[in-house]
């Protein structure tokens, strides 16, 4: 069956479900400028600084910081993600490596010589998408791997033009449920989702909006439906697996200053808001 019709009864029931955003938790971290998040189950997250510090928080502890840790190479982590077993992994886009706590300790699992990762994310089927761009950020692309073997490259469309832009600003991907590659081109200011085939399917420019739209993190739901913070607005674009656009999340929920996003197993999306160093857990399907 066709995965886009396989979902359609439940993209009604998400959209019909769309309401007023609000906030249900906060974490307070102990984190001076957080930037990246990644959460697991319902209660658990990994938080990043702008320096070589990434904590643990947790909802179910008195203290929400359960655990700090100092990375490997003593550099600020690109990009945070948990693989399938729920280890943390991060990307370093300075030493070039892909990073995975283990046995209370940090270990390389992947290395590049002429790439810098930047995003990352973990597939349904367990294989690890990262975002990269080469040395002098002229070129960039997307790496499949399947237990440190190159499964999928993705750099150009079907005329031999890029999809991505040049310059020294990230790539953050993310899968969508219906294994739609999700990608946010901070360089040319939008949202670029490719099919698993890595073919083009839409792109978001998030003409919504007064300000010049500056996506950064996205995170992805069980309805398909694509989150993207955007700072220059200072708001969460909520778009469905087509690109529309469905709601904003912004500040009449209770939250300012949109950073690192990631959404739990409860479709609840996490979100730093950075001036506060707060985690703030918004219920927007309510």
């Amino acid at each position: 069956m066709d995965v886009y019709s396989d979902l359609d009864k439940k993209l009604t029931t998400c959209t019909s479900l769309f309401q007023t955003p609000l906030v249900v938790a906060t974490l307070q971290t102990g984190s001076d400028v957080p930037r990246r998040l990644a959460c697991f189950g319902s209660s658990e997250a990994w938080i990043s600084d702008i320096d070589d510090i990434i904590e643990g928080c947790s909802l179910k502890t008195e203290f929400p910081v359960t655990n700090i840790l100092r990375t490997k190479s003593g550099r600020r982590p690109t990009d945070l993600g948990v693989d399938p077993k729920g280890s943390l992994v991060y990307s370093d886009h300075f030493r070039r490596k892909i990073y995975k706590w283990k046995n209370k300790q940090f270990k390389k699992v992947i290395g590049f010589r002429k790439w810098r990762p930047s995003g990352i994310c973990y597939t349904s089927t367990g294989d690890l998408l990262i975002g990269m761009s080469n040395k002098d950020y002229t070129e960039k692309k997307i790496r499949r791997y399947n237990r440190g073997t190159i499964r999928q490259e993705i750099q150009f469309d079907g005329n031999g033009n890029p999809f991505f832009k040049s310059g020294d600003l990230a790539i953050f991907v993310e899968e969508n449920k219906n294994h739609d590659i999700c990608v946010s081109d901070c360089q040319a200011n939008l949202v670029l989702v490719l099919n698993r085939s890595g073919c083009f399917r839409f792109k978001y420019s998030g003409s919504h909006v007064a300000a010049e739209f500056n996506p950064g993190c996205l995170a992805t739901d069980s309805f398909c439906n694509i989150l993207v913070t955007d700072t220059g607005n200072d708001m969460i674009h909520v778009l469905d697996l087509n690109g529309q656009l469905l709601k904003f999340v912004d500040s009449t929920c209770g939250v300012t200053g949109f950073n690192g996003i990631a959404v739990d197993c409860e479709d609840r999306v996490w979100v730093i808001e950075c001036h506060t160093a707060k985690i703030k857990v918004i219920n927007y399907l309510v």
